[in-house]
């Protein structure tokens, strides 16, 4: 049996996949796909407006090795005061929801398809700390030529400080998901290996200092070889993943998003 057990289907059909996100949060599946989120040419149209920044996007960059950078920032990479994220929030969710009005907007293209495949519940940002606006509720990735990002699991980056507050609001693992708007030409796939957690965890940390990380090519491992438009949810936090070197001058453009349940018990909150 392969240890990634995947379901997938249309966004024509979420309707009859109501639990696929409980299943996935139960270990039943660690991964489910959904074809034709967006159809090709409203990708190519999205990517089109990314990569000129039509909608004025303020802009963060990963660690330069990477050669990667955001639209919006990454709540793991930000400084742990926040100040400058809840800054940046309110001028990303305007520019994200100019971008996506055209395609009927964010929360209908792709929180609905959420919640229709987790019976119904919730799927917003969480909202932050007194004072302060909601999160952003997903980062725009762009993954340039020998861009990558190295193996982790998802559940590490909650131990960072700059998590102190969301940590009060959530519990449980976190999931995630990967919209992918434009493919690499060669390279740039989410890949997943037979590492979980509780056996890999203290092995991959990240550490600030060099340490000598066990042998990829020891695990099995699947590829995740979509076409635009594509949404792919992952068991992430407890799954070893990275994102392989993109090749080729194509960039490879994302969506993602970091997902756990509510201490309240009302929804799941998703976060950039």
């Amino acid at each position: 049996m392969t240890f990634l057990r995947t379901v997938t289907f249309d966004r024509a059909e979420m309707a009859s996949h109501g639990t696929a996100l409980s299943r996935l949060r139960a270990d039943a599946i660690q991964a489910v796909v959904v074809r034709n989120v967006f159809t090709a040419s409203e990708s190519s149209r999205i990517v089109s407006e990314i990569e000129a920044n039509a909608q004025d996007f303020p802009t963060t960059s990963f660690p330069a090795p990477f050669r990667s950078h955001f639209y919006g920032m990454n709540l793991n990479l930000a400084d742990p005061d926040l100040e400058a994220y809840f800054s940046m929030a309110p001028g990303f969710s305007e520019s994200l929801a100019a971008l996506m009005a055209p395609h009927g907007g964010f929360e209908s293209r792709v929180m609905a398809v959420l919640s229709a495949i987790d019976g119904g519940r919730s799927y917003t940002a969480p909202p932050g700390p007194p004072g302060a606006v909601p999160y952003m509720v997903t980062t725009l990735r762009s993954h340039h030529e020998g861009g990558y990002i190295p193996p982790h699991f998802d559940n590490e980056q909650r131990m960072r400080p700059s998590y102190r507050h969301l940590e009060s609001l959530i519990e449980g693992d976190t999931f995630s998901f990967v919209l992918t708007l434009s493919k690499a030409e060669r390279g740039g796939m989410l890949e997943v290996f037979d590492a979980p957690s509780e056996a890999w965890s203290s092995r991959f940390q990240n550490r600030d200092r060099t340490a000598a990380k066990p042998d990829l090519a020891a695990f099995a491992r699947h590829a995740f070889d979509v076409e635009a438009g594509t949404l792919v949810l992952l068991r992430s936090g407890r799954m070893l993943h990275h994102v392989t070197p993109v090749a080729g001058g194509t960039k490879r453009w994302t969506a993602c998003s970091f997902m756990a349940a509510s201490r309240a018990g009302d929804g799941v909150y998703c976060w950039g």
